[in-house]
């Protein structure tokens, strides 16, 4: 230990997710719109998230959190440089003022950060953290499962742990089990070493949801692997699939009790690869036809829960800015419903012109393709503003309180319901509806914008699930994209392949 009574340890995290696809790049005010703190703030926007977990193990344990930097900038367009080298010139600042005086750090990270000039972010600040304090000081990392793991994280970390559920309901739970290990560390209890294992597969998110289906087993196998004596964690990331950046793939991570338990941490390692791999396949989505999709959701009884479709390709959660009308257009061209159909828009211009107008104002807008005229064309339509707010809300997923900006519900040909706002919001929850005055599960359909996530709140009140086949840049049909920085070979893009590693 560094000399103290007590250990200390710094913490520091940024945390983002990079859709390649998206126009344009993004500057630091996204994440002061977000949540951006230093010092001893930090605490006051980690409530419900990683760094509170691992606060509630340090303190149980008589560890001194030093807390640095957090940043949270939600997925969005690749990043100026300047956004990291904020993170990282704070976070080595920070460094140097503790030399001498840190027993170990904590990185709550998310894993899909990149910028311009800078297409490993959190690599590259793990490699200089590491450079600056040296091989014996511990460092660990939490990640989101979405994160894109390499192979220079792996280098510089002495352990990493990931989240283990889709929809991410274990915030806590990663940062107590991130602590755990960091605390047995800086203590001398323990000696973690990471083994990192890269399989050259990447998967639509829709097929991540950790409550069914192949991600529900490789849980399981995590979980046993967790049991073995010798073993500290065990982690699969499935990256955020828009990434067009090198390395790009599955990873498993196993992290071993000092080096009398690498030869099983590897031996786990490969079989739980072999395992993913074998599976890739069941991950894939079967998406349903727009105008199917429609029909289904028009011949849904009164009465009935709703039928809830998602137009994934235009997820906000996934760096898309929520302003497809490709849905809306889809449903005016066709009979109307009975009613209401719920959907969300990000549009700055007609959300402003809705206000100004005012509740029981009747005006004629165009909505769509605000943002992303390359992907969506927008509509004219005839609207009646039923609401105006411009309060933030309290979310649950992701967790803390999202401000939208100005938002206006609108009605739209008798049956739809929108809600338009300045800033993107997430369709994770009910929260969006809810906060604006809707009632989700009184409609006969909705409209959520997520790749997957929706699944956790959407399920339970839902008739019907329908992945729509829509276009964007969170296409879940990853071939269409055009990535061009992969490394390769990568299934889906050489179907051939035969082996993972």
């Amino acid at each position: 230990m560094a000399g103290t009574t007590r250990p200390r340890v710094l913490v520091a995290g940024m945390q983002y997710e990079l859709n390649s696809f998206v126009a344009g790049t993004a500057g630091l005010e996204r994440f002061r719109q977000f949540r951006l703190a230093e010092g001893e703030d930090v605490w006051s926007i980690a409530r419900g998230e990683e760094v509170a977990g691992a606060r509630d193990v340090a303190q149980a344990c008589g560890i001194d959190l030093v807390p640095a930097i957090l940043g949270f900038g939600g997925a969005g367009p690749i990043l100026e440089d300047g956004v990291y080298e904020f993170f990282r010139d704070r976070i080595l600042a920070a460094l140097e003022a503790e030399s001498g005086r840190i027993d170990g750090i904590y990185l709550p990270l998310h894993g899909a950060m990149a910028t311009v000039g800078t297409p490993d972010a959190e690599g590259d600040l793990i490699g200089r953290i590491r450079a600056r304090v040296g091989p014996r000081l511990p460092i660990v990392a939490s990640f989101d499962m979405h994160a894109n793991f390499t192979a220079a994280m792996a280098r510089g970390l002495d352990a990493a742990v990931g989240f283990k559920t889709c929809p991410h309901v274990d915030y806590i739970e990663t940062g107590r089990h991130a602590m755990e290990i960091l605390a047995g560390a800086v203590t001398g209890r323990t000696r973690p070493c990471l083994v990192h294992r890269k399989i050259r597969m990447m998967t639509p998110p829709e097929g991540h949801d950790t409550t069914t289906g192949p991600m529900r087993e490789v849980v399981a196998r995590l979980r046993a692997i967790e049991t073995l004596p010798g073993i500290l964690a065990a982690t699969v990331i499935a990256p955020q699939a828009w990434m067009d950046v090198p390395e790009l793939g599955w990873s498993v991570i196993v992290v071993a009790d000092g080096a009398s338990a690498l030869d099983l941490a590897s031996a786990e390692a490969d079989r739980l690869g072999l395992f993913c791999w074998s599976q890739r396949e069941r991950y894939l989505v079967q998406r349903t036809a727009l105008d199917e999709a429609l029909a289904i959701a028009a011949a849904n009884p009164p009465g009935n829960p709703p039928v809830v479709m998602t137009d994934a390709a235009d997820a906000p959660s996934a760096g898309s800015y929520g302003d497809s009308a490709v849905v809306l257009a889809a449903l005016l061209a066709r009979p109307p419903m009975r009613g209401p159909v719920l959907m969300t828009m990000t549009d700055p211009e007609a959300a402003r012109a809705c206000a100004a107008a005012g509740a029981g104002g009747r005006l004629r807008i165009r909505v769509g393709g605000a943002f992303q005229p390359r992907f969506f064309a927008p509509v004219d339509v005839e609207v009646r503003v039923r609401a105006v707010l411009r309060e933030s809300y309290e979310s649950c997923l992701p967790p803390g309180r999202i401000d939208p900006g100005l938002r206006a519900v609108v009605e739209i040909g008798g049956f739809i319901l929108m809600v338009i706002a300045e800033r993107q919001m997430a369709t994770l929850d009910l929260r969006p509806f809810e906060s604006s005055g809707l009632d989700p599960r009184a409609a006969q359909a909705v409209l959520v914008k997520s790749a997957g996530q929706f699944r956790g709140f959407y399920t339970a009140i839902a008739a019907r699930i329908l992945e729509l086949d829509t276009p964007g840049p969170v296409d879940g049909v990853l071939t269409r994209l055009p990535f061009r920085n992969l490394t390769r070979p990568l299934w889906p893009f050489d179907a051939g392949l035969e082996t993972p590693w």
